[in-house]
C-alpha cells in the first residue's frame, strides 16, 4: 500500500479510533514517517490537495515545517527553491486560515530563510522578496505580517538546524531588513490600519529585538512608534500595544554607546504615554475596592487583564530607568507613584509584578557602584544620604502594603496544595521587599515599624473578643523575615518580642511562626546583653514544642539547633545537664516528643555544636551520653538479629539507620578528636556486626559507610588500628554486594591517612582490590550506564588516588586497566558518574605533566601515550554529541591537558578522529579551523582560540539529531579498542 494511503489511514486511526493500542500504533508510525525522506513529497502534495480534511492538513504542515527545520540537508540543491516556492502558494492558499495550517506555514517559510541565504531571495533579501510577493495584494496581508512576525522571532530559535556561521549571518541579514520591514509595516498601517493593526504592532515588537543601532530620533518619530503608544488607548490593541511599549522600553536602555541619555528623545516620548495610564489603574483600585462591597464583578476578567498590562507597563519603565529614578528628580517621583499604586492593588499577582523594581531601587540607593561619578567617599556617603531621605517614606509605606500579604485568612485550612503553595511564595516574595525597605530605612527602623502594633497593642487572651492570632502569627513572620539585616546590638524591639513568645497561646501555626522566629534570630541571642535571661523561657518554649506534631515540631527542632549553635559556649557552661535530659528523652524509646527521625537529627546536631565548644576534658562523659542510646538501640537490634537469625517485626532496617544517621550526625559536628575517636573504638564491636549482618542492605550500608566517613574525618590519627578493621569490612562487603558507599568510604580513608607509611601497604592492597573487582565489572558503555553509582564512586576514589597517594596507584599493575574502564565510560550519559571519570582522566593527565609526577613520568608515559590516540578520538566523539552539552566544558579541560602534555603527537591524533567526520555534517574549513586551533594550542598559542573552536565544531557536529547520529557512527566511541 502506498504510503500516502498509509498516511492518511494513520491519522483517522489516531484521531478517531477508540482502541488505545490502535492510536498508539498509529503515533508511532507517524514519527517514523516524519523522519522519512518520502515525507516531503507527500506532505506537500496533500496540501496542495483541495479535497483533504484539517486534520490531514495540520500534520502536514507541521510535518513540511519540523522537516525544513530539522532535515533540511537531505533536500537536493535543485529542489530547495522550488520547495520555497510551493510553500509560497500554499500560503497564498491558506490566507484566510485555517489559522493553524498558516502558522505552521509561516514557519516553514521562515526556516528556510534561515537556511538560503540572502543573495537567493534577490538582491533586498527575504523581507523585500516577501513584500513583492505578498503585501501587493490586501488578501495576503495577513500571511504578509504573520510571516514579518516569526521572521525576527525565528531569527535566534535553535529549533531550525543550521550551522551557527549561517545563524551568525542569517541574524545580520535580517538586522540589515529592520529598514525594510519597518518600511513595510509602515506601508500597510497606512493602508489597512482599522483593519490590521493588531498585527502591524505585533510584527512591529518582534523587529525590535533586531533594531538596535537604529537612528533615535528617527524611531521617536516614527509612526509605527505612534501606532503602538495610540494603542494603549484602545481595548482592542492593548495587549498588543503593552509588548510592543515594552520592547520599546528595553530598546532604550539596550546598551549603546551614549547610554541613556543618547535615547532620551523616544524615553521623553513614551514615559508620558505610560503615565496617561495611571489615572485609569488608580481608578480601577477605587473600583475595585466598591466592587469588594458590592459584589458587582461584571467586566472584572476582562479589567484585570487590562490592569495586568498597565502595571506591566509601569514595571517595565521602573526597572529599566532606576538609576535615574534613584536620584529622587520630582519627574522620577511619578514613575514611583504608579509602582506605589501597582504595589497596593488588592491582587497579588498584579502587585508582586512591582517586588523586583523595589529591589533594584533599595540596590541603586545603598550601592557604591551606582556612585561612580563622585569624586570622593564624602561626596558619595552625603549623596547616599540624600537619596534614601527622598525614599524613607515610599519604603515605610511599601512596608505597610506588603506586610499584610501575609496575613492567613479565614478559611485557609480547606485551601488544596496549590493555593498553600502559591501563599507561601507570596509570603517569600513580601519577606524580601522588607529586607530590601531595610536596607533604605536601616534594620532598627524596619523592625520598629513592624513591630510596633504587636508591641504596643500588648498580649491579648485568646478569650477577648478581638484576639485574632492570624495577626499576631503575621507580625512575626515579617519580624522574622528581617532577622539578617537587624543589628546584632539591637536591644530595644527584640527583647520585648523575645519575652512575649513564651506567653503566645498554644496555636500550631503561631507556635510553628514563633519557633522559627527564634530560630532566626539565633545569632543575635548569642551576643545579646539579654540572652542569660531570655534563653531559660525560649528554650523551654522549643522544647515544648517538641510535643505538637507535624510542622511545629520540626520548628522547634530546628530553632533549637540554631540557638545551641549561637549560643553554644553559655549554653555549655550554664545548661548542658538540662539539655542532655532532653537530649535523652527525644532520643528515648517511648518519648513522648513528637519528632520525626529529621528533626531526631536536628537535636543531635545542635547538641553535638554545644559539645564541641565545652573543654575536651570535660567532653568524655558527655559524649558518651549522647552516644548511649544509640548504642543501645544498634546492640538490642544486633541481639535480635543474632537470635532470629534474620530481620523481625520489631527489628528493621529502620532499627539499624534511625540509629546511624544519629551517631553520624555527633561525629559530623563534635570537633573534639580524641574523645571521638574512643567512642568509635567502643561503638565499633556493634557497627562491626552491622556491617556482617545488613551487607547487602544498601539503605543500612549507605549509613553506615557515612557514619564511618565522619569518624575519619573528626577522629584522624586517633582511630589508630581500628582503620584497619573497617577497612577489612569495606574489602570484604564489596566483594560480595558491590555496593558504591564501600568504595566512597575507601576514598575518604585514602584522603585522610595516604600519608600514613604505616598503612601504606594496607591501603595499596586495598585500592588494588577495590579497582580489579570494579575494572572487571565496567566492561563496556552498557555496564557503565546499568552501575553508574559505582563508576561514580570508583574514579572519585581514583582521582583521590592520584592526587593523595599516586605511589600506591600508578606504579600498580591496576593503573592501566583502570585508565582503559575510564575511557570506555567516558560516554556514561549520568552526569556524576562522567563527571568523575573525566576528573580522573584529567588529574592523570596533569599529574603527568607536573613536578610532583616526573618520578612516574615513565610509567605513566608507558600507559598514556599508547593509548592517546584512542583517547583523543573518544575525546571529540564527546565534544561533538556522545555526551550531554553541559558536560562539553569538562571535556575541553581533559584534551585541554592532553595537548599541553603531548602537543604535537595530539595534533596528528586529532587529525585522524576530525577526518572521519563526514563533510557533509563538518566542512573541511570547519574541520581545519579546529585543527588549526589544536595545532596552535600545542605551539603555546592562545587556548581561548581552541575553545571557541571546540564550542563552533560541537555546535556544527550537534546541530540536529541526525548530524549527531552521523558523526557518532563515523567516530564510534564505544568501539574502540582502548586496551594496549
Amino acid at each position: 500500500m502506498e504510503a500516502r494511503t498509509l498516511l492518511l489511514q494513520a491519522l483517522q486511526a489516531l484521531y478517531h479510533d477508540p482502541s488505545p493500542t490502535t492510536r498508539n500504533a498509529a503515533n508511532q508510525w507517524l514519527q517514523d514517517f516524519q523522519q522519512s525522506l518520502e515525507a516531503w513529497q507527500i506532505s506537500d502534495s496533500l496540501l496542495h490537495d483541495p479535497s483533504i480534511n484539517l486534520e490531514v492538513l495540520y500534520f502536514c504542515a507541521q510535518t513540511l515545517r519540523t522537516k525544513i527545520q530539522r532535515d533540511f540537508d537531505d533536500l537536493p540543491l535543485d529542489s530547495r527553491i522550488h520547495l520555497r516556492d510551493s510553500v509560497l502558494m500554499l500560503l497564498r492558499r491558506f490566507q484566510h486560515g485555517p489559522a493553524s495550517v498558516r502558522t505552521q506555514l509561516c514557519l516553514a517559510l521562515a526556516g528556510l530563510a534561515m537556511h538560503i541565504s540572502a543573495g537567493d531571495w534577490g538582491r533586498g533579501g527575504v523581507v523585500k522578496w516577501l513584500k513583492e510577493e505578498l503585501s501587493v495584494s490586501n488578501e495576503s496581508v495577513s500571511s504578509f505580517l504573520e510571516l514579518l512576525t516569526v521572521l525576527p522571532q525565528e531569527a535566534y530559535s535553535h529549533k531550525t538546524a543550521v550551522k551557527p556561521e549561517r545563524r551568525r549571518r542569517f541574524q545580520k541579514e535580517l538586522g540589515a531588513s529592520t529598514q525594510d520591514a519597518f518600511e513595510a509595516l509602515t506601508d500597510l498601517l497606512s493602508r489597512n490600519a482599522s483593519v490590521h493593526i493588531v498585527q502591524i504592532i505585533v510584527a512591529f515588537a518582534a523587529w525590535l529585538h533586531l533594531a538596535h543601532g537604529m537612528n533615535v530620533s528617527t524611531l521617536a518619530s516614527h509612526p509605527l512608534v505612534a501606532a503602538a503608544l495610540s494603542g494603549l488607548t484602545l481595548d482592542t490593541s492593548f495587549d498588543a500595544a503593552v509588548d510592543a511599549v515594552t520592547e520599546l522600553i528595553r530598546f532604550t536602555v539596550s546598551g549603546t554607546p551614549g547610554g541613556l541619555a543618547e535615547q532620551m528623545p523616544l524615553v521623553q516620548i513614551i514615559v508620558p504615554h505610560v503615565m496617561a495610564l495611571k489615572s485609569r489603574f488608580v481608578g480601577s483600585l477605587k473600583i475595585t475596592a466598591d466592587e469588594s462591597h458590592s459584589g458587582d464583578f461584571e467586566g472584572e476578567e476582562e479589567d484585570h487583564e487590562i490592569m495586568k498590562g498597565i502595571a506591566q507597563l509601569f514595571t517595565e519603565m521602573g526597572e529599566s530607568y532606576v538609576e535615574i529614578i534613584a536620584n529622587g528628580s520630582v519627574e522620577a517621583m511619578v514613575i514611583v507613584e504608579a509602582l506605589v499604586a501597582v504595589t497596593s492593588h488588592p491582587d497579588v499577582t498584579i502587585a508582586e509584578m512591582a517586588f523586583n523594581f523595589w529591589y533594584r531601587l533599595s540596590n541603586a540607593i545603598t550601592t557604591r557602584e551606582f556612585y561612580k561619578g563622585f569624586e570622593s567617599e564624602t561626596a558619595v556617603g552625603n549623596e547616599m544620604e540624600r537619596r534614601a531621605s527622598i525614599f524613607r517614606p515610599i519604603f515605610e509605606h511599601i512596608i505597610s502594603l506588603v506586610s499584610h500579604r501575609v496575613k492567613y485568612p479565614q478559611g485557609f485550612e480547606s485551601w488544596r496544595k496549590d493555593e498553600i503553595a502559591d501563599f507561601k511564595q507570596t509570603r517569600y516574595a513580601v519577606a524580601d521587599v522588607l529586607v530590601d525597605a531595610a536596607a533604605v530605612l536601616g534594620g532598627e527602623r524596619t523592625l520598629h515599624v513592624l513591630a510596633s502594633g504587636l508591641l504596643q497593642g500588648g498580649f491579648m487572651s485568646p478569650e477577648a473578643a478581638s484576639w485574632n492570632w492570624q495577626s499576631v502569627e503575621a507580625s512575626l513572620y515579617c519580624i522574622r523575615g528581617i532577622a539578617k539585616v537587624v543589628p546584632r546590638d539591637e536591644a530595644t524591639i527584640m527583647p520585648q518580642v523575645m519575652m512575649l513568645l513564651p506567653r503566645l497561646p498554644v496555636h500550631p501555626q503561631l507556635m510553628y511562626t514563633a519557633y522559627l522566629t527564634i530560630g532566626a534570630y539565633a545569632d543575635w541571642l548569642g551576643v545579646a546583653s539579654s540572652s542569660l535571661s531570655l534563653l531559660p523561657s525560649l528554650l523551654e518554649l522549643l522544647t515544648g514544642g517538641f510535643s505538637i506534631a507535624g510542622d511545629p515540631a520540626a520548628a522547634a527542632a530546628l530553632a533549637f539547633k540554631h540557638v545551641c549553635d549561637a549560643c553554644r559556649n553559655s549554653l555549655g557552661s550554664q545548661c548542658i545537664n538540662a539539655l542532655v535530659t532532653v537530649y535523652t528523652e527525644a532520643m528515648g524509646k517511648g518519648s513522648k516528643f513528637q519528632l520525626e527521625a529529621e528533626d531526631e537529627l536536628q537535636v543531635v546536631e545542635g547538641l553535638s555544636m554545644v559539645v564541641s565548644a565545652m573543654p575536651g576534658e570535660k567532653t568524655a562523659q558527655i559524649l558518651g551520653a549522647l552516644c548511649q542510646p544509640m548504642v543501645t538501640s544498634l546492640q538490642e537490634a544486633v541481639t535480635e538479629f543474632q537470635l532470629s537469625g534474620h530481620l523481625t517485626q520489631r527489628v528493621s532496617s529502620h532499627s539499624y539507620t534511625v540509629n546511624i544517621d544519629r551517631l553520624a550526625n555527633i561525629y559530623r559536628y563534635v570537633s573534639h578528636a580524641e574523645p571521638l575517636a574512643s567512642c568509635f573504638k567502643g561503638t565499633w564491636p556493634v557497627l562491626e556486626n552491622v556491617f556482617l549482618q545488613m551487607g547487602a542492605d544498601v539503605r543500612t550500608m549507605e549509613r553506615l559507610c557515612r557514619l564511618c566517613k565522619y569518624a575519619v574525618r573528626a577522629c584522624g590519627r586517633f582511630l589508630g588500628d581500628v582503620v584497619g578493621a573497617v577497612l577489612e569490612q569495606v574489602q570484604e562487603r564489596f566483594q560480595q554486594h558491590r555496593q558504591s558507599c564501600f568504595l566512597y568510604l575507601a576514598s575518604e580513608v585514602i584522603k585522610v591517612f595516604s600519608a600514613d607509611p604505616s598503612l601504606a601497604t594496607y591501603l595499596g592492597n586495598l585500592i588494588f582490590l577495590l579497582f580489579g573487582q570494579v575494572v572487571n565489572v565496567l566492561t563496556n558503555i552498557e555496564a557503565f550506564t546499568s552501575l553508574p553509582d559505582i563508576a561514580d564512586d570508583c574514579f572519585l576514589l581514583a582521582s583521590r588516588c592520584t592526587r593523595y597517594c599516586p605511589n600506591l596507584l600508578v606504579p600498580s599493575p591496576i593503573f592501566a586497566p583502570l585508565v582503559d574502564c575510564a575511557m570506555t565510560g567516558v560516554t556514561i550519559q549520568h552526569r556524576e558518574a562522567c563527571s568523575s571519570i573525566l576528573t580522573f582522566l584529567q588529574d592523570i593527565l596533569n599529574l603527568s605533566d607536573s613536578a610532583k609526577g616526573q618520578q612516574y613520568k615513565d610509567v605513566l608515559d608507558s600507559v598514556l601515550h599508547p593509548r592517546g590516540p584512542n583517547l583523543c578520538r573518544i575525546l571529540i566523539s564527546a565534544l561533538v554529541g556522545a555526551v550531554p552539552e553541559s558536560r562539553v566544558e569538562e571535556v575541553i579541560g581533559v584534551l585541554e591537558s592532553l595537548v599541553h602534555l603531548y602537543e604535537r603527537d595530539v595534533v596528528q591524533w586529532a587529525e585522524k578522529s576530525v577526518r572521519l567526520i563526514p563533510v557533509s555534517v563538518a566542512s573541511e574549513e570547519e574541520q581545519k579551523a579546529f585543527l588549526h586551533a589544536i595545532t596552535s594550542t600545542a605551539t603555546g598559542g592562545d587556548p581561548i582560540a581552541l575553545r571557541n573552536s571546540i564550542e563552533d565544531l560541537s555546535d556544527v557536529c550537534r546541530r540536529s539529531k541526525k548530524t549527531v547520529e552521523l558523526v557518532q557512527s563515523a567516530l564510534r566511541p564505544h568501539e574502540l579498542a582502548v586496551g594496549c
